[in-house]
């Protein structure tokens, strides 16, 4: 018997149900992982709204991210061991204290790493390599805008952009947000309910623009965006937790010859040989101290609801994780 957390209609916080489901043993070509870790974004709050662009037929379980260790194998198994400890992400059914799942969705984790701590920065990892070693290429020198710099993914994008030489400028929701984000590797911060942006970048940089934009908010920023960058800038978006962007005027970015990418994670990670290349870089920055991913909060399966209404209300900052 497992506990998992699963939704039988799409809506708010109240329609997560936690129920106890029988689980067998894993067929061939599967694993049952012993969870010790599972990943809290706020997409997992857009996919129970029916609003994310994964949308499963119900009921379901619900969490899509997780960590664990082996406890058995399936026929036909054999990159895996009882005992192993493995990470996962994008597979459907994450939040449960115990899952079967396809041998070929895992990734084993390196000796050293805490599967756990790992839990809620995997994705976030895996995202800050696409973004920032394939999208556009940080370079050392370069001066780039980082936006929700405090939160789990704009904490490591600001970690990884300094380390590979770039200045960073951070901006955060609340002033009590600064010294986060300046921990994490931001020169400079910006408060975006109290200050103008556009005019903030423009005093820091001289008036010279930034590289690129890493932004997950998506509408609200947009014109920010477009006047911090510099003439052929980068503005990068890969989330939009502000609302979808609105249709884009060309001759807005044609101004400046800007780029503009709209990105996921999945498209850079269609072979297995380039998601493992992809999981290699991150498991090299968290050893070699770059990426930090101590656990900031944890919550019980049992307080799902709890834990998926504080991101949504920005209570949560860092790596944040459900745990068994």
């Amino acid at each position: 018997m497992t506990k998992v957390v699963r939704i039988h209609e799409f809506g708010g916080s109240d329609v997560l149900s936690i129920e106890d489901e029988e689980i067998g043993a894993p067929g061939p070509g599967e694993v049952l992982l012993d969870q010790k870790g599972m990943a809290l974004h706020y997409a997992d709050t857009m996919l129970r709204e029916g609003k994310y662009h994964l949308k499963p037929e119900l009921p379901a379980v619900v969490g899509l991210d997780g960590t664990g260790i082996v406890e058995a194998v399936g026929d036909g198994v054999t990159d895996f061991k009882p005992g192993d400890s493995a990470c996962y992400m994008f597979n459907l059914g994450a939040y449960a204290e115990k899952r079967i799942i396809a041998a070929g969705a895992l990734i084993p984790v390196p000796d050293g790493v805490d599967p756990k701590n790992l839990a809620g920065t995997f994705l976030r990892g895996m995202t800050a390599q696409y973004l920032l070693r394939q999208t556009y290429q940080v370079q050392s020198g370069d001066t780039v805008l980082i936006h929700t710099a405090a939160g789990g993914m704009g904490q490591l994008l600001c970690q990884w952009a300094k380390a590979l030489g770039a200045t960073v400028i951070g901006t955060v929701g609340s002033d009590d947000k600064k010294a986060i984000a300046t921990d994490c590797g931001a020169a400079h911060v910006i408060n975006s309910r109290t200050e103008d942006i556009a005019a903030g970048v423009d005093e820091i940089t001289g008036g010279a623009g930034v590289a690129a934009v890493y932004d997950g908010i998506g509408r609200d920023v947009w014109d920010a965006n477009v006047a911090v960058l510099r003439p052929t800038g980068y503005l990068v978006n890969y989330g939009h937790m502000s609302g979808p962007l609105a249709l884009i005027d060309p001759m807005q970015l044609n101004a400046k010859s800007l780029f503009f990418a709209k990105v996921s994670l999945p498209h850079f990670m269609l072979t297995p040989e380039a998601k493992r290349a992809m999981a290699d870089d991150v498991f090299g920055a968290i050893a070699e101290g770059i990426l930090d991913i101590t656990v900031t909060r944890e919550y019980k399966l049992d307080d799902i609801v709890q834990a998926q209404e504080d991101i949504v209300a920005r209570k949560t900052t860092g790596s944040v994780i459900i745990v068994p």
